[in-house]
């Protein structure tokens, strides 16, 4: 009954939320993609014939998708015959599967969750499993695919604080659907207990560690990326990654002070969202800089310039060239993004104080001093010109960073082993 009236709710949600989204993504002269897929509906052929074992994973955005993309190779290496199905909400996340998993996966992106267009999703693809990853928690999917004895796992699951104060809110309807999940793969001791407290049964919670230690980040080549990029030789890199609204004035206002003391610096200018280049490119503008779009292709980036990287998929294997790398979300009220991505090429790494997305992450990087917090450009600022002059520290915390990494890897080879059990022993599943 309960999730009767939840279905209701949503339907009768719809004539207001419909209609305020498109109104939402034609200001910002952007096409909703995904619309009929979103509806459960899709194109002759693209559920095709099941002829093995079929799983289907999800992940919201970008930095879950990128988290199960090795899971999802790796899988598949392992047993190339399976078919996988893999959605994401976003569509920027929508393009980085693509361009991630290739010919390895069929990307689609994810249905609402009412009854009917979820029942209707897993009855065209018949999945033997429903893997998501990180922690979102969709009622009606869950119920559907409970009632279909179709076993589901949360691998690289988490819970913030912040979350778990507002899926407290609702705990005696959560009660109701956690328990649909099969199996839990925690990141941290921390992550289990909140999703145990919310009503997961806890036989069912273990703790894997986080699956972002394992990523395979992009070869490190720095001369080549420089000259991608147009960085002449020997020129120090600034960059400031995945921003949002706000974050490139603080970063603006740091790489004007870092120029007084490194005349040779070029700033890399990363967006976390592709809607948000031009108002970035604004910024860079107003601040007093020439902006070069990574897109237009420059041959050279004058010191003193910022280059946009108003490309997607990049800024990962960028960070290799970054002699001072922060990452953004962390001054913003977002919860950081990923901090293991310039750590994992032997830097130390910068940002803000709002990091509650990656707080066991930051934790373990500010512990061996590779991780370094600051409040605000100004402090960035002067953190910077304190490691750029100190050579042998930057080298002693860039090696910490990747002492820390390697020891904190193994959730890959377990979240893996999880899937594996489901797929191969079905018998495992709590529901049959």
């Amino acid at each position: 009954m309960m999730f009767f009236f939840y279905d209701i709710l949503l339907y009768a949600i719809a004539p207001v939320y419909f209609p305020l989204m498109a109104l939402s993504q034609m200001m910002r002269g952007k096409k909703r993609l995904g619309v009929r897929e979103r509806f459960g509906f899709f194109g002759p052929g693209f559920f095709a014939a099941k002829k093995n074992k079929r799983v289907w994973f999800h992940a919201v955005s970008v930095g879950e998708t990128l988290a199960a993309v090795p899971l999802v190779l790796a899988l598949k290496e392992k047993a190339p015959e399976i078919e996988i199905y893999f959605s994401t909400v976003t569509e920027t996340g929508n393009k980085v599967a693509g361009e991630k998993l290739g010919d390895a996966a069929r990307i689609f992106f994810f249905p609402f969750d009412f009854g009917a267009v979820v029942r209707r999703v897993i009855g065209q693809m018949s999945p033997d499993i429903f893997v998501v990853v990180e922690t979102e928690i969709w009622p009606n999917l869950l119920k559907a695919l409970h009632d279909k004895g179709i076993p589901s796992l949360v691998v690289n699951g988490r819970i913030s604080a912040r979350s778990f104060k507002g899926y407290s809110r609702f705990g005696f309807f959560f009660r109701h659907v956690l328990p649909l999940v099969s199996r839990y793969m925690m990141q941290s001791e921390g992550d289990a207990e909140r999703i145990i407290r919310l009503g997961a049964p806890p036989e069912r919670v273990s703790v894997a560690g986080n699956i972002k230690f394992d990523q395979a980040i992009a070869a490190n080549r720095p001369a080549s990326t420089r000259a991608a990029l147009g960085i002449s030789e020997g020129a120090k890199v600034f960059i400031a990654g995945s921003t949002h609204q706000g974050e490139e004035d603080e970063a603006l206002s740091a790489y004007k002070e870092l120029l007084i003391d490194f005349p040779d610096m070029v700033m890399l200018l990363a967006p976390r969202h592709p809607e948000r280049f031009a108002a970035a490119e604004d910024a860079v503008r107003r601040a007093g800089f020439q902006c070069v779009r990574k897109s237009a292709g420059a041959h050279f980036i004058a010191p003193g310039s910022v280059i946009l990287l108003d490309t997607m998929g990049e800024l990962a294997g960028t960070y290799a060239v970054g002699d001072i790398n922060f990452v953004g979300g962390s001054w913003a009220d977002i919860g950081g993004h990923n901090i293991l991505e310039p750590a994992s090429f032997a830097k130390p790494v910068f940002f803000g104080s709002v990091i509650h997305n990656f707080k066991d992450i930051s934790r373990i990087l500010k512990d061996c001093g590779a991780g370094i917090e600051v409040k605000d450009g100004a402090e960035l600022a002067a953190e910077a010109k304190k490691l750029l002059r100190d050579p042998a520290r930057y080298a002693t915390l860039g090696h910490a960073a990747l002492e820390a990494i390697e020891q904190n890897k193994g959730a890959l080879a377990k979240d893996l082993k999880a899937v594996e059990e489901f797929i191969m022993h079905e018998e495992i599943c709590p529901f049959q």
